[in-house]
Parts: structure tokens; sequence; C-alpha cells
């Protein structure tokens, strides 16, 4: 690799949250009424708030495009690209220090071309370069400096640069100057470097060009590699920092579902437990922060992210099936009602993320001293709920501030307190709100307010969901919303799009794009059962096949051909932060086929899980989603189909069964009208004596049909008991 005898610098997590910066966080708009009066480039047209916040730099930056890349090539200059996004904490440090910068700006302006990206607009452009400096460094994060000749190859990467050397770091620019000391006197070494880079890029996207079979006991291999890290005392996986392990949770879950396991559900109920008891969730406005900087979930990195939540509300339904803990319900409800109240956008979509930081603090919003608190609720509530929330004179974070985390169960504080444990909750909930009320008040966090397609899917599944096992009906309604915006707005029939913001549409739809949105479709439907769902889903589909599909190896690629941008035409399966797009994609065509009677959908599923066996018995734990789907492919697969006989609500007795226990691999379909509003699994069904009747069928195999909810109930813990033996 190229010896600049530098190392890009990639701060400790632990350090990211002490440090404070001084950015604006009240809004795109106050950014740009600052910066416009000093300086526009062109980023000043763009609907991402994160190039927003850059459009006043002196930095001439460009966004990511053919004018950037001629410039550079007919100037013969190299490329700085920088990638980060709107919340992202380093991302505004490193601005302020180095991209506000005179100096340093001037010399970026001489000598190079700097392209911003919004890694959340262009995540085909963030995973190549990612994999790049992954492999240059052995880490990576955001902000992403990367330095690429004129033809987007990469030859030199980090992530944070302080503005000057700092205790043995490079500063930015000294490493600015470096690079152009070697790319215009030793070109041949820039030469040797990046077929070096290349050539391991190259390398990794050929790994998934060997297909093979895929057995049950892929997912058993999954679980029992992540649970090799698990921490038995404070839940999740290894040590800090830790992330909300949402895939891990899935296949555990499904995993015990399967084997009957009682350590899988154990590892599940602790750490989804420990997460919600902890400062990572926010007890008071609800909703998770995006990690924890400790091993305990005490102190997190403050930023919310949109797909974070999603996720996370689908682990705790699923475990409030399983387990019947109210506790695990309320995190959820609490979760939805977060997405509801905080990042719903007024065209019906959800807005992307809440920033980390506000008033140049991280986490200022979030945290209390005990005396705000007391002013608040008065002394005597305010020993009540410091007791249950952990709250002290000395803080449990910086400067004496607290952050609110379940220090003790409502029992134990029911025992010190003398207070029924039912009156106690009452009384809490009524103090939380006051804080809540009061916490309102304060400068709230900027908000990305970019509507993003692939995310957004997630977001109507996890509503949809939502609504299957709580049963409030504003879940469904927000889920029908965003379907229907998405569809009107996102989609002409041909192409849809990745990103919206203000009434304005951005990049075009890439692979999770499609993915997301279509496996949202086919929830909602089992949710509102609305054969348009189906519909809308089957167009999608078709269209997916035809851009992404890879007819030689299977599975899909990430960008359809022909993008002349992008370095390598990817596919992968590996999981990152989001699940990945291939597993999406097969869960989806696996529920489409079934409910639409399409094998050739099914055919889709089993041809993207094989196109990646070999890699998912290879390294098991970084394919976790898509060795839960082979969880489900190898066992019985299970289709419900209900009818009613007409009237408004008939066969809802029925549904709610359904609802409420845990089902991996089961499909479901429903219509109060006998013929089945043509969709596929309710054809040839019909009511029973008048009454609605529910079909339980395995692999299209169907039981005698049952009018009773509770003779339902039976037959499907039945089903659950048999499939639990190994």
């Amino acid at each position: 690799m190229i010896n600049f005898k530098l190392k890009p610098l990639i701060l400790p997590i632990a350090i990211l949250v002490v440090l404070l910066t001084t950015i604006l966080t009240t809004g795109v708009d106050k950014v740009l009424d600052k910066t416009a009066k000093r300086h526009k480039n062109k980023l000043a047209g763009s609907i991402s708030p994160y190039l927003l916040q850059h459009s006043g730099n002196p930095v001439n930056w460009f966004p990511w495009g053919d004018e950037a890349f001629e410039k550079a090539r007919t100037e013969n200059k190299p490329i700085f690209l920088s990638i980060g996004y709107a919340a992202c904490h380093w991302c505004h440090v490193m601005e302020r220090e180095s991209f506000e910068n005179e100096k340093i700006a001037d010399y970026l302006n001489e000598h190079f071309i700097s392209i911003k990206v919004d890694r959340e607009e262009h995540p085909d452009v963030d995973e190549i370069y990612m994999s790049a400096v992954q492999m240059m460094t052995g880490s990576g994060g955001w902000p992403l400096s990367v330095f690429l000749t004129p033809d987007l190859k990469p030859f030199y990467g980090g992530t944070y640069f302080p503005p000057e050397d700092r205790f043995g770091r490079p500063g930015f620019f000294h490493v600015l100057e470096q690079i152009v000391t070697v790319y215009n006197e030793n070109p041949q070494h820039i030469t040797n470097t990046v077929e070096k880079i290349m050539e391991g890029l190259n390398s990794m996207n050929s790994r998934n060009e060997l297909p093979g079979d895929y057995h049950r006991e892929i997912p058993l291999n999954t679980a029992t590699a992540i649970s090799r890290g698990y921490d038995p005392h404070y839940g999740g996986f290894g040590s800090a920092p830790k992330f909300p392990p949402t895939g891990q949770m899935d296949i555990l879950m499904k995993s015990h579902f399967a084997t009957g396991k009682k350590e899988y559900l154990k590892i599940v109920e602790n750490t989804l437990t420990k997460m919600g008891q902890g400062g990572i969730y926010d007890q008071l406005g609800g909703g998770f922060h995006r990690y924890s900087t400790d091993e305990t979930w005490l102190v997190p990195h403050f930023e919310k992210m949109l797909y974070d939540n999603a996720l996370l509300t689908q682990n705790y339904l699923d475990l409030y099936l399983i387990t019947g803990n109210d506790y695990y319900k309320e995190v959820a409800r609490g979760t939805l009602d977060w997405m509801l109240n905080e990042m719903q956008d007024s065209d019906g979509g959800f807005h992307s993320s809440l920033d980390a930081d506000s008033e140049g603090e991280e986490g200022i919003f979030y945290v209390w001293t005990k005396d705000e608190i007391s002013s608040i609720l008065g002394q005597e509530d305010c020993d009540i709920f410091c007791k249950r929330y952990g709250i002290s004179e000395q803080g449990n974070f910086e400067n004496g501030k607290n952050i609110p985390h379940i220090n003790i169960g409502i029992d134990v504080l029911s025992k010190q307190t003398g207070i029924e444990e039912k009156v106690l909750e009452s009384n809490l909930s009524d103090m939380k709100q006051r804080l809540f009320d009061s916490r309102k008040n304060r400068i709230r966090p900027a908000t990305d307010d970019k509507v993003l397609t692939d995310w957004n899917g997630l977001a109507i599944a996890s509503l949809s969901r939502g609504y299957r096992v709580l049963r409030d009906e504003k879940y469904l309604n927000a889920a029908k919303n965003a379907a229907d915006f998405f569809m009107s707005n996102m989609w002409d029939g041909k192409t849809l799009i990745h990103s919206f913001r203000s009434g304005k549409i951005g990049t075009v739809g890439i692979f999770d794009d499609y993915a997301f949105l279509i496996e949202g479709l086919v929830e909602l439907y089992q949710t509102g059962f609305h054969p348009r769902r189906l519909e809308q889903a089957s167009m999608l589909a078709d269209r997916m096949i035809e851009l992404f599909w890879d007819d030689e190896h299977g599975g899909f690629f990430e960008v359809p051909a022909g993008r002349k941008d992008l370095l390598q035409r990817r596919k992968n399966a590996h999981d990152s932060s989001i699940p990945a797009g291939n597993a999406i994609a097969a869960k989806a065509l696996l529920s489409l086929s079934q409910l639409t009677g399409q094998d050739e959908y099914l055919t889709y599923a089993d041809r993207t899980v094989r196109a990646f066996a070999t890699e998912m018995a290879s390294y098991p734990a970084a394919y976790v989603r898509l060795s839960t789907l082979v969880s489900v492919l190898t066992n019985p697969l299970r289709q419900i189909a209900i009818v009613g006989v007409g009237e408004r609500g008939s066969g809802s007795e029925l549904v709610e069964v359904v609802n409420s226990i845990y089902l991996p691999g089961t499909t479901i379909a429903f219509s109060a009208n006998p013929g089945g509003d043509g969709v596929d699994l309710l054809e040839g069904r019909y009511p029973v004596d008048e009454k609605p009747a529910a079909y339980v069928c395995t692999d299209f195999t169907c039981r005698t049909p049952v009018t009773d909810p509770e003779e339902l109930r039976k037959i499907l813990f039945e089903k659950v008991d048999r499939e639990k033996t190994p």
C-alpha cells in the first residue's frame, strides 16, 4: 500500500462520546442562512440535508457526478472523496475543524477535486470505498475520507483527520501535502498502489460466484457461532461499543422455535431487557439511540436512526409473542410511537435520523441533573423517579448530568416506598410525561428529513406488524399512508426513486429500495389484506428481477447494469447496519409466491439463497439474515387462509388468533368476501356453515377448516410443538 509514513486516524468510540463540537443543530434552514453569507459551492442545489450543511464551506465541493469526474480528468487532479451523513458527530467535527478552515480549503481547491457524498443517498458508492478503506487500514467509519485517481480508483484513505498533527497523529493538512507530493512526483507509486487495491476489491467481489446447496444445519451453526460472543452479564455480544444486534436476535428466536433450546431464548430475553432498561433506549420519549459506548447499554451515541428502530420494534414484538411479557410489548409501542411522533413526514413517509448533538454538545437534549428533575417534579416525586431511573447528584454522564435508565424494578421500588405497584407505575408514567413535556422546550437535535425508500420499507413492515400485535389503528394507518406515498410519488411503473425531501425527488433507486419496499408491501397486505398491495409488490418484484438479477450465478446485484460511475457492480448478502438486500428480497419473494401462486418467485428466492450458500457455510455470523431465511426454507412452510361471510369484521377473531402467536414461516391471507378478492391463496376457500373459516395448510396441504377461534389456536400451538422437535 502507499507509504506516506502516515496512518489514517480512527478514534476509539469512547473518545467520540466525550469530545464536544460546536455545530448547528436547529435545522437545515438555519445552516443555510449562516453559510450562504460566506460561500456557496455546488452542493447548494442538493436535497440532502448533509450536503446542504456543507454548501457554505469554502471548499469547492462537487456532488457525486460527471461534472466532478470530468474536471478531475481534464485537470489531472486527484479526487478527495468525503462521505458522511447528517447525524454523524465526527462529520460535524471535521467540517468545523477542516472544511471551514480557509487555509485547508484553499489547498484542497488548488490541488484536488473535492466531492461530498451523503452515504444515505449513495449507499452503493459508500459500500465500495468503505471496503477499500477497511482493506487499507483494517477498519472504517464516518466521515470516510478517500483519495482517488481521476478514474475513481482509490489509493489512500482513512476516516476522521484532525486539522493539524496531534498526539502523533497526522493532521489533515499534512496528509494533503504528502498526497500532492506523491501524486505529482511518483505517479508510478500511485499506479502500483491502485493495482493492489483493485485486485483486493475484485477478489472480494468474486467470492459469491460459487453457488451451493443449503441445509437446515446452516442456521443452527449460525446461532451457535454468534452465541459464542454473548455477554451473559449485560446481554449483547462482545464488549464496548455495542450495537443493537437485531439480526442475531431474530435468528436466535427462530432457532429456539425450531429446536426448543432454551439457551437461545435466554440470550434474547437478557439482551432485549438490558437494552430496553438502558440509556440506549430513550426512557422518556421512546426509540433507541444508535449504539452504546459501554458494555452495560448505559451511555449511547445519541443519534437516532429510522432503520434501527424499525428493526428493533420487530424484535420486541416477536419476543412479546413468545414470552407474553408485557414489558417487551411496551418497549415496542414506545418505539413505534416515537416513529410516529418525531419522524413522520407530512407527505406520509418517515425521516431518516435525529442528530446526536444540540447546542454544541452530544446528548445534551436527553440528559438531566437531579436539580432539574426536582424543580419539575417536586422533591417527593423526584426521589421516587431518581431511584427508579438511576439519577444521582454526581451523575452518570458528564458534568453531573444523568442518562435516565431503569435502575431498580417496580417490585423493589414498591417495597421501598410502600406504594402499590400499579399506583406506582401510574405515578411514574405521569412523572415521565411531565419531564418529557419540559424536554420539549429544549433545543431539539436536528432532523435529517430526507425520506429514503429502503429504510421506509423497513418502517412499513414494522408498523404493519405493530398493528397486528398491538391492535392500534394508528400504526396501520401510518403504514398505509407511507405505502401510498411511495407508490404514488416514488414509482412511475418503471423506475423507483431512492430519496425524497421537501417535494423534490433525489437519486434513482437501487436494489435495496426495491427489496425493502416489496417486503413492506407484503407485510402490509398480511395486515390490512388489501389485494392492491400484492399487485404493487408483484410489479416491483418483476422490475427488480429485470434490473438486478444475476442469471448466471443467482442472487441480485446492488445496481443495474451499465452504471459508469461505479468501479464495480457488486452483489453481496452479508449484513451491515441494515439487513442484506438479498436476504430481504428472498424472504419477500418467498411470501409473495405463496400469496400469489407465482412459483417463479419461489425459484428466485431459492436461487438467491443458493448463490450465497458457500459463503454462509464458511462465515455464518456474517450472513445472519440470509441464514435466518434458511431456517424457514428448511422447515415446513405454513399458509393460513381465512374467509369471512361478507360482513364487516367477519373473521377478524380468527385473524387475531393468528396474530397473537409467534409463527415464523407462516403466510396469512384473509378476505371477508367468499371468492378471496382474487388472491391465489384464498381461491377455493369458503365459509363453513355460513361461519368464517380458517384453512391451515403446510406446504399447501390443508387440514379440515375450522370456525372456532380456540380450535384454531389449539391447531397452531400443536403445530408449533411438533416443529420444535429437532
